[in-house]
Formats: structure tokens, C-alpha cells, sequence
């Protein structure tokens, strides 16, 4: 499959892993696709910004999210913040969310009749519908799914004329 997608939708890919492995996740997930899509320059990444997203907001946001998850299993935030993300010495595997927006990715790509897949169909897989952390993400900056998907499809049009 990855020989259908862009140079950009595999930088992404590798990001993304390599996001994944700096945080400690066991897995590749949807919200450190949308934290590479960030850091690329590409119709996706200007949508992002366009929401008022940066790579730094994602990660931030990302790693609140896990410590607010610990702290309702019981985990408190000082034990957390006491025991820093240990990379990961290999790249970690996709999980089942991410393989999912990768899927949706494609059928975007051919919805719209494009052969090779971008950046850009990989954000809008990320976003149909996003996975739970993913959603948080966006929710606490205030960025609906329905909106980045639009800003994404607006900054396609506008490179193709």
C-alpha cells in the first residue's frame, strides 16, 4: 500500500512512528499522525495551521491527555511528571486506530479520483471519524473535525489552480 502514497504521506508515516517512539507509546496512534501532518509542509499541515494548531500545541496536548487518563485510573500527575517518556529504541507498530485512518486514507484518495495518496487524505482519514485521544486533541483547542476537514479540501483546491 505504501507505494501509492506521496513523499509527504510518508514522511508523515515515519513521523509519526518516530513521535510515538520520542513519547514512549506502545503504538503508533491517530494523534501522532496529526502531530507529523503538522510538521510537514503540505495541504495538510497548512490546514492544521490554519486551525490554529502547531506541533507543539499537538505534543503538549497529547502528553496532557495521557497524564489526565493516569489520573483517572488513579495515577496521580506528580508520579507522571517524576518518571519522564522513555524512548522507544524501535519503532513502535501501528495500532488498530492508526491502520483504520490509513484504510480511510485511501478511500479518500480514491473518492477523489487521485491514483497516489497525500497528505492531505491521510489527515481526513485521521479525521473520520477521529479516535478518541485524537478527539480530545481537537476539542481542547476548540477545532471541530468537520472544520479541519473543510480548511484541508480548501488548501487542495487552492494548490491545484
Amino acid at each position: 500500500m505504501f507505494e501509492r502514497f506521496t513523499r509527504d504521506a510518508r514522511n508523515a508515516v515515519v513521523r509519526a512512528q518516530a513521535a510515538a517512539g520520542r513519547m514512549g507509546a506502545e503504538r503508533v496512534e491517530p494523534e501522532h499522525l496529526l502531530l507529523a501532518l503538522a510538521e510537514g509542509c503540505n495541504p495538510a499541515a497548512r490546514a492544521i495551521a490554519e486551525a490554529g494548531l502547531d506541533p507543539n500545541t499537538i505534543a503538549a496536548t497529547i502528553e496532557a491527555d495521557l497524564v489526565a487518563m493516569l489520573e483517572v485510573v488513579g495515577v496521580p500527575p506528580s508520579v507522571v511528571e517524576s518518571a519522564p517518556a522513555r524512548p522507544r529504541a524501535d519503532a513502535p507498530r501501528f495500532s488498530l486506530h492508526a491502520k483504520s485512518v490509513l484504510e480511510h486514507a485511501l478511500r479518500e484518495a480514491l473518492r477523489s479520483g487521485d491514483r497516489r495518496l497525500g497528505a492531505e487524505h491521510v489527515l481526513l482519514g485521521a479525521l473520520r471519524p477521529p479516535g478518541p485521544t485524537l478527539a480530545r486533541v481537537l476539542a481542547r483547542h476548540g477545532v471541530e473535525p468537520e472544520r479541519l476537514a473543510a480548511l484541508v479540501q480548501v488548501e487542495v483546491a487552492a494548490g491545484r489552480r
